[in-house]
């Protein structure tokens, strides 16, 4: 069972209440843009938000990867009430087959559950084998946490203890949604993604800083300039 299997349908108000989704949506979309073409993998898919916003862009086919059984469940629910013609697939990334050749993959939030360098290495081997020579990888990826000194509160998402480890601290957080949800995920610094994406098949690695949307009755232009200020997020693209 992984921390998601018991977390379920409380994680999906973060995706669309939390300030730092908002900021992660709105940059995915902008550098997606409106009109995609060819097969699309979307890795630790959860309940398929962003497997969805593919299709809609007019990807197809169109599959969703995620090691917890209980998140597939709930994007299987909602494809059949759309019929967007998605397939989700249960599977740890780091151990996925060959699904078929794919133009795109996105990763929101993937890379920080790999506990050791050599999981990282596995899922980045897994995805380089999905694409196609000319696709590329589209990832956001936590920043090194400012905790102690500091915290990501404003932008619901908070860490509450680092534990260290061998190869990479493990960071106790929480979501700050109605009833804080915590979770668990590991501190990987910059260069051991760039690494491990090299190590992986990958022989591009470009690093991109999170756009924050236009200011609108939720969420102020002084919160998003704090956020411009600390980033929870940077996004990572890479390509053979």
């Amino acid at each position: 069972m992984t921390q998601y299997d018991e977390i379920g349908a409380r994680y999906e108000k973060s995706k669309t209440t939390a300030a730092f989704s908002a900021v992660d949506t709105y940059s995915l979309e902008r550098e997606l843009g409106d009109e995609l073409r060819g097969a699309a993998l979307d890795l630790a898919c959860g309940y398929g938000f962003t497997t969805r916003l593919l299709a809609e862009r007019g990807a197809g086919p169109v599959r969703g990867v995620d090691v917890s059984a209980a998140m597939v469940r709930l994007a299987r629910q909602v494809e059949q009430r759309l019929g967007q013609g998605i397939e989700y697939v249960v599977s740890d990334v780091a151990a996925m087959p060959v699904l078929g050749v794919h133009q795109l993959a996105t990763a929101v939030y993937l890379f920080n559950y790999a506990p050791t360098r050599a999981a990282l290495r596995a899922m980045f081997g897994a995805i380089r084998a999905n694409l196609d020579h000319r696709g590329r990888l589209v990832a956001i990826a936590p920043n090194p946490s400012p905790f102690p000194e500091g915290n990501w509160d404003r932008f619901d998402v908070t860490v509450r203890a680092r534990v260290p480890a061998e190869e990479v601290p493990l960071l106790k957080a929480a979501f700050l949604l109605d009833e804080p949800v915590a979770f668990e995920f590991y501190e990987w610094r910059r260069e051991d993604l760039e690494q491990a994406a090299r190590d992986g098949g990958f022989g591009t690695v470009d690093w991109r800083p999170l756009a924050t949307p236009p200011a609108d009755d939720r969420f102020s232009a002084a919160l998003w300039a704090e956020y411009r200020s600390a980033p929870v997020s940077s996004m990572m693209i890479c390509r053979p």
